[in-house]
């Protein structure tokens, strides 16, 4: 129960972050498509940013960054060893970054 709390708490501390400092900001959404995250859908799956899906293209990535970031945190939670939660940490942030990039690349791929 206490990891779940967790990932929770992890989960909408990170989105709340995401929708302050990203989505409601014009300014700072406006620099959005320069970002590492976008560059990258654009360079592997053509994705294209247009004004008009801008939006919902950041609330798509920063859903995604909270959701690896508390699963990389639940993970890490779950071993004792330092060592080993480095480790099992790393694989896990690498994995779901590369799986989950390359699913919001193919949706908006065929979108």
């Amino acid at each position: 129960m206490r990891d779940l709390l967790l990932y929770l708490f992890t989960f909408v501390i990170a989105y709340l972050f995401y929708l302050i400092f990203v989505i409601s900001r014009k300014s700072v959404l406006k620099k959005f498509p320069e970002g590492k995250e976008v560059k990258y859908l654009q360079y592997k799956y053509k994705v294209k940013v247009t004004d008009k899906n801008l939006k919902s293209l950041a609330n798509i990535i920063c859903l995604t960054n909270s959701f690896i970031l508390s699963t990389t945190v639940y993970v890490v939670c779950l071993f004792d060893n330092l060592f080993l939660e480095i480790l099992v940490g790393g694989v896990t942030l690498l994995s779901l970054i590369l799986l989950l990039y390359h699913l919001i690349g193919i949706y908006y791929r065929r979108k």
